[in-house]
C-alpha cells in the first residue's frame, strides 16, 4: 500500500494507457484487453497506481468544508454552498465530486484486483501484494463513501460489460455498517496475509523501510469501520486492528515522535499512517490547491506597498498568494470568545451571564488547559506571554504546546501579532497547516491524513466503552502528555470520560477531516454545531441552514433519477428539501 501519493507522476503513469472504470453516472468507457495487457509488473504497477488518482483529488479546499468548517471547530465567511449547507439532492455541491470521483475510485480498484489476480503473466507472490493493496484503496473509497452519504450502491465487481453497469446502476443503499464489516473481513483476510515481514509490509520496492503503509493503512480503515458499528461486539474488532497498530508503532511520546512533525510541511513522518504528499521544486510548483491558502491568515499590503499576513511578516512564507476568505477557528472551540466581548464590560472575571463563559471558567477540560483567564489580557497583544510565561500563571491551569499549531498569534520572534480578534474575534488555523513558500494557491504541504495520535485516542475511546478506566486513561494521557498537559487522573463517570476523549480529539485532530465524521459517528454532531458555534457578523445563515438531516450529504437527484429512483433521500424530503 503505498502511503505517500504523488499525483503528477500517478497521472503520467495513467496516461500510457486507458484504465476501466465508469461512475454510477457514466457511460462505459473502452475497456483494456485484458488479453493483451497485465503481462508484466510493470503494467500491473500502472494500474495500481491509476487508483490513487480519485482519493488525492478528493481531499482538497472544498473536502475541507465539508467535515471541518460545518463542525464546532471551524468557521468559514466564504460564500461556499457547502460551508453554509446550502446543500440539498439537486443542489449537492462537493457532494456530487465526491460521489462521482468516490465511484471512479471504486471502479478503479476493482478492475485492478479483479485483472491482476487473474494474470497468468505475474508470478503470485509479486501480483497479489499488488492487489491487497488495491483491497486497501477501495476500501478507503467507500470509507469516504459511507462516511459522506451513509448507505450507499455496495459492490466489488469489475464493471466489464453494459449488462454489469446497467445491474449496477439500480442497486440500491446497503446499509453503510454493513458496508464496513464486509470490508473490514475483506481487509483482515485479503489483505493483510500479503503483507509480509519479506516485502516490508508493503508493496513497492522503491518505499523507505519505514513506508508502512500497506499493512497500516489496512488496519487504521479496519479500526474506524469497527468504530461505527463495533457497539456489536463491545470492539473487539477495533481493539484487534489497532493493538496490530500498536506493535507496528511501538510507544507513543515525544521522543518517538515528535509533536512538531505534525505539520503538514513536514512530509512523510514518523507518525504518519496515510498521507497525500505533494511536490515543489526550484523548477516551477507541481501541485495547485487551496487547503493550506485557507489556513492561511488573509494577505494584503501595508501603506509601503509590502506584502503582509493580516499585518504580520511571515518570512518564508510566499508573498504572492492572493487574498482568500480563510478557514478560521470557532472562537467557542479556541475558548476565547467572551473575552474580547467583555472586555470594557466587565474587566475581572469571565461574565456570568454567558454559559460557556461559565464551562470555561470552570472546566478542566476547557480547550488548552485555561481556566479562568482574566478578561484584562489583550490577546492579541500579549499571546506569547500567555503561552510562554504565562501573565498570571494562578490563573492558568497548564500548557498546551499545540495551542501555537492549532491557532495563529503571529510573528513569534518579532512579537508582531494578527489583528483577528480587532476585525471579528474569529482565529487564523495555526503553522500546522501553513505551507512554506506557498505560492498563488500552489500548495506543495502533505495532507495528513491518518496518523498514530488518531489510533492512540481510538484506544482510549475503545477501553472507555468497555468501561476499562485504567487503559483508557493510560492512552488518554499519552496524548496530553506529548502535548505538555497534565495528566487526567480522575473521573465522575464514563460519560464524563468519553467527553474528555471527545474534545482530546478535537484539540489533537482539528483540520485533519475528522471532525464531522467524528461527531456523526457519537450521534451529536447537529446538536454540537449548533450549541458550540458563535456565528456572527452577518454569517448566521449556516445556523439557519442546518437541519439534522444535513449530517450526511445527499445522493445527487442525477444519480437518483439515473437508479428509478431506488435511490432517493428521505430524510432530506422530511425536512422540505428536495
Amino acid at each position: 500500500m503505498k502511503r505517500i501519493i504523488n499525483k503528477n507522476i500517478i497521472s503520467a503513469l495513467l496516461a500510457l494507457f486507458s484504465v476501466a472504470a465508469c461512475s454510477l453516472e457514466e457511460d462505459i468507457l473502452p475497456f483494456v484487453n485484458q488479453e493483451r495487457f497485465y503481462k508484466t509488473e510493470a503494467q500491473c504497477r500502472s494500474v495500481v497506481n491509476g487508483c490513487y488518482i480519485e482519493v488525492a483529488d478528493i481531499y482538497h479546499s472544498s473536502f475541507l468544508l465539508m467535515v471541518e468548517a460545518c463542525t464546532d471547530l471551524y468557521y468559514c465567511t466564504t460564500t461556499t454552498e457547502d460551508a453554509k449547507l446550502e446543500i440539498s439532492p439537486t443542489k449537492p455541491e462537493f457532494g456530487g465530486t465526491v460521489w462521482q470521483k468516490g465511484y471512479r475510485g471504486v471502479d478503479l480498484c476493482n478492475e485492478a484486483i479483479a485483472c491482476i489476480s487473474a494474470t497468468e503473466h505475474v508470478e503470485e507472490a509479486v501480483k497479489m501484494p499488488m492487489v491487497a493493496e488495491c483491497r486497501v484503496l477501495r476500501a478507503m473509497y467507500y470509507y469516504i463513501l459511507t462516511n459522506t452519504f451513509d448507505g450507499v450502491p455496495f459492490y466489488t465487481c469489475q464493471v466489464n460489460t453494459y449488462a454489469v453497469q446497467d445491474s449496477i446502476r439500480y442497486l440500491g443503499r446497503t446499509p453503510a455498517n454493513e458496508i464496513r464489516k464486509y470490508l473490514y473481513d475483506d481487509l483482515k483476510n485479503n489483505a493483510l496475509p500479503w503483507f509480509t515481514e519479506e516485502n516490508g509490509l508493503k508493496c513497492r520496492e522503491v518505499e523507505a523501510p519505514q513506508y508502512r503503509s500497506g499493512y497500516a493503512h489496512a488496519l487504521m480503515l479496519m479500526a474506524k469501520f469497527a468504530m461505527w458499528y463495533g457497539k456489536d461486539d463491545n470492539y473487539e474488532d477495533a481493539l484487534y486492528a489497532l493493538h496490530k497498530l500498536e506493535e507496528l508503532y511501538g510507544e507513543f511520546n515525544e521522543a518517538n515522535y515528535p509533536l512538531n512533525d505534525i505539520k503538514w510541511s513536514v512530509k512523510g513522518g514518523k507518525e504518519t499512517i496515510f498521507e497525500i504528499q505533494h511536490e515543489y521544486d526550484v523548477a516551477g510548483i507541481t501541485f495547485a490547491g487551496t487547503v493550506a491558502k485557507m489556513m492561511m491568515p488573509a494577505r494584503g499590503k501595508n501603506a509601503d506597498g509590502v506584502f503582509l499576513w493580516d499585518g504580520v511578516d511571515l518570512p518564508g512564507y510566499g508573498n504572492t498568494m492572493p487574498s482568500v476568505q480563510v478557514l478560521k477557528v470557532n472562537p467557542k472551540f479556541a475558548s476565547f470568545r467572551t473575552y474580547k466581548a467583555a472586555a470594557d464590560a466587565d474587566k475581572k472575571d469571565p461574565p456570568t451571564k454567558d454559559p460557556y463563559a461559565q464551562l470555561v471558567s470552570t472546566s478542566k477540560n476547557c480547550l488548552f488547559g485555561y481556566k479562568n483567564l482574566p478578561c484584562s489580557v489583550t490577546l492579541e497583544k500579549n499571546a506569547k506571554g500567555i503561552y510562554e510565561t504565562a501573565l498570571d500563571k494562578s490563573k492558568l491551569a497548564v500548557t498546551d504546546r499545540r495551542a501555537p499549531l492549532n491557532f495563529a498569534f503571529g510573528n513569534w520572534e518579532t512579537g508582531a501579532t494578527f489583528n483577528y480578534l480587532k476585525n471579528d474575534g474569529y482565529f487564523y488555523s495555526g503553522e500546522k497547516f501553513w505551507c512554506p513558500n506557498i505560492l498563488q494557491n500552489y500548495d506543495s504541504n502533505n495532507y495528513k491524513i491518518f496518523r498514530y495520535a488518531d489510533a492512540i485516542l481510538m484506544l482510549a475511546e475503545c477501553h472507555c466503552h468497555r468501561e476499562e478506566s485504567g487503559e483508557a486513561f493510560r492512552y488518554l494521557n499519552m496524548i496530553r502528555e506529548r502535548a505538555g498537559v497534565d495528566p487526567l487522573e480522575s473521573f465522575t463517570g464514563y460519560e464524563d470520560l468519553l467527553s474528555s476523549i471527545i474534545n482530546e480529539r478535537a484539540f489533537e485532530l482539528c483540520g485533519e477531516f475528522h471532525r464531522k465524521w467524528d461527531l456523526v459517528r457519537w450521534g451529536i454532531w447537529y446538536q454540537k454545531t449548533v450549541d458550540n458555534t458563535a456565528y456572527t457578523s452577518g454569517d448566521e445563515s449556516l445556523l439557519a441552514n442546518i437541519k439534522p438531516c444535513h449530517e450526511y450529504y445527499p445522493i445527487p437527484d442525477k444519480q437518483c433519477a439515473l437508479s428509478g429512483y431506488i435511490l432517493d433521500n428521505p430524510a432530506y424530503k422530511d425536512y422540505g428539501l428536495k
